[in-house]
């Protein structure tokens, strides 16, 4: 299967890594988030191992809440690809942990998308722009 080469260019490149404090983060975002249910095929990079498949709890343009007992640890480098219903072809993106949930309602993590084809960002942002 022939892939796209990703972008790295200003809009996906991070200068530094983030952190967010415990609870939601939402007070760093800087994209519309969006609930859904949907699953991703999430590797960490320089495993080997294959990815394995895990539920997305929220998307945006910019990260991905992904919903797991299973737990990377913060500043893992990850890939990412998952199909959004009406979105079409698989989205893939490479990124990194940058919060994780232990505990409460949800266990998971935070992830940071620092690389991706202009197109699949862009049909991020339409798709979350959508409420």
């Amino acid at each position: 299967m022939n892939q796209a080469p990703l972008d790295d260019g200003p809009l996906t490149r991070v200068a530094h890594p983030v952190r967010f404090p415990a609870g939601t983060g939402a007070g760093q975002r800087h994209a519309d988030r969006r609930d859904v249910i949907v699953t991703a095929h999430v590797r960490e990079l320089g495993a080997a191992v294959d990815a394995l498949p895990l539920e997305l709890a929220e998307i945006s343009a910019t990260g991905a809440f992904v919903a797991s007992d299973l737990l990377l640890p913060v500043g893992a480098a990850v890939e990412l690809t998952f199909t959004i219903p009406g979105l079409g072809d698989p989205v893939r993106a490479e990124g990194r942990i940058v919060r994780v949930q232990y505990r409460g309602t949800q266990p998971g993590m935070g992830v940071l998308f620092e690389r991706m084809t202009p197109d699949d960002r862009a049909r991020l942002r339409t798709f979350t722009a959508w409420n």
